[in-house]
């Protein structure tokens, strides 16, 4: 069973792009990674300093390029 280290609330953390659960904070031998608590398999950042940043970028939801509305429009 792993032990996982709660991020403090008050730091922002974009929640997991797969499930939505906020990250934990993982020791892999005497590194740290930013991981979804759920499951593996999901983005987990690199073995070093905890990397909080590069986590919110990888789980960052962007919104869909073009708006659906001025796209249907006809060009006058």
């Amino acid at each position: 069973m792993e032990k996982f280290i709660a991020i403090q609330p008050n730091i922002f953390c974009e929640p997991c792009k797969e499930c939505g659960e906020r990250p934990v904070i993982a020791q892999v031998k005497s590194k740290f990674i930013v991981r979804c608590p759920k499951s593996k398999s999901h983005y987990q950042t690199k073995p070093g300093l905890v990397d909080i940043k590069d986590w919110n970028i990888k789980n960052k939801v962007h919104a869909p390029l073009g708006n659906k509305e001025t796209s249907k429009k006809k060009a006058s």
